[in-house]
């Protein structure tokens, strides 16, 4: 059994580890990018609802205050 490259430098339990933080480097890479790409996007529903509850909320605070 001859070892080569990382294996003989750091053993195999240390080469096994390596590969399991470059994995969960991985996927946690892949989870941020999910989340960053989904933050700030809403459905044409959230949206809609996030407008009528804004307005009514504006309304609540300046009764005055022309609607637009």
């Amino acid at each position: 059994m001859s070892d080569s490259g990382f294996g003989m430098l750091l053993g195999h339990l240390s080469t096994n580890l390596l590969w399991l933080w470059f994995i969960g480097a991985f996927v946690l890479g892949g989870v941020l990018v999910y989340g960053v790409t989904k933050a700030g996007r809403l459905r044409r529903s959230e949206r809609a609802q996030l407008d009528r509850n804004t307005e009514a909320r504006q309304r609540q605070e300046d009764p005055y205050k022309r609607p637009t």
